[in-house]
């Protein structure tokens, strides 16, 4: 290990890095001198409407969101919403036997449905399905 080991204290303390004199003097207008020139745009003339449009845009959108939540919010009934009702307006269903007979009715539709769609899903063939739900 015969290399000499250098000590910071005895490196001096100046800097190895010079510049010439009166380097940065002319720097400013030399390199003012070597970019291309810019042609001279005019500002854009915004107009009052393009200002305007984002603040518009906001307020109907939250007219909008007021009239759904308006809309959506109230209740005709005063909260007594229930399926006949609305079956009964839908309908004209005016006795509660109507409305009864309607059920049934919609029940056994739902239970055919659902007994077609079981059979269907058992019978793997087409053919088979094809004409067993055919003659039913």
């Amino acid at each position: 290990m015969g290399k000499d080991v250098i000590k910071i204290e005895t490196i001096a303390k100046i800097d190895p890095f010079r510049v010439p004199e009166g380097y940065f003097e002319g720097f400013i207008a030399d390199i003012m001198l070597k970019l291309p020139e810019r042609p001279v745009e005019n500002p854009k003339v915004i107009s009052l409407w393009e200002r305007v449009k984002p603040w518009v845009y906001m307020a109907a959108m939250f007219a909008g969101i007021a009239l759904m939540l308006n809309l959506f919010a109230k209740n005709p009934n005063n909260g007594q919403d229930s399926v006949s009702t609305y079956a009964s307006q839908g309908l004209n269903l005016t006795s509660s036997n109507d409305i009864e007979d309607f059920y049934h009715y919609y029940e056994d539709e739902l239970t055919k449905i659902v007994y077609n769609d079981t059979i269907a899903n058992f019978l793997g063939d087409v053919e088979i399905k094809d004409n067993y739900l055919n003659t039913k």
